[in-house]
């Protein structure tokens, strides 16, 4: 169970990485389609982005980490909650962490309800998503893919043909 946990950790990882591979494309097709920026506030800041999308990564890989570390034993099918609840979390962690870093800058409550309340409503938002169900559906798939005891991969010359 072990190198299960070890190898669920590994595939998060790249997990991680393709998610914002598909953010990025996402954010840069729509952005060109729709001729608007992602954050339309001109006060908003460079890093008010970049700390959206890490918060929508965090919570898309503790909601698949989580649902895979905290079951005792192999999964067998691919289960839709926690892809669901997955792309849920990265939404709202992206919308929410956004108003709140916003306000942060702006130094107004208000603004950041009336911030957060466009965000939710923007494609980049649903965009992210989108994204998150695809990826956490593809995290499971992959997986279940691997066979139980496959164990690491070997070259030809390293496996015992004694048989």
């Amino acid at each position: 169970m072990r190198e299960y946990r070890q190898y669920a950790i590994t595939v998060a990882a790249f997990s991680v990485a393709l998610y914002v591979a598909f953010i990025v494309a996402a954010f840069g097709v729509l952005s060109l389609l729709l001729n608007r920026d992602v954050i339309n506030e001109t006060d908003a800041g460079a890093l008010l982005g970049p700390i959206m999308v890490t918060t929508a990564v965090l919570a898309l890989v503790w909601v698949i980490l989580s649902a895979v570390l905290r079951s005792p034993e192999r999964l067998t099918q691919v289960p839709p909650l926690p892809i669901f609840i997955a792309g849920v979390a990265a939404y709202l962690g992206y919308c929410v962490s956004g108003g709140v870093v916003y306000s942060l800058g702006a130094g107004e409550l208000f603004r950041s309800v009336i911030f957060i309340g466009g965000e939710m409503t923007s494609p980049f938002a649903i965009a992210v998503a989108v994204s998150g169900w695809l990826i956490a559906f593809l995290y499971f798939v992959v997986l279940l893919a691997k066979p139980s005891g496959s164990g690491t991969p070997e070259w030809p010359w390293e496996k015992n043909d004694e048989g």
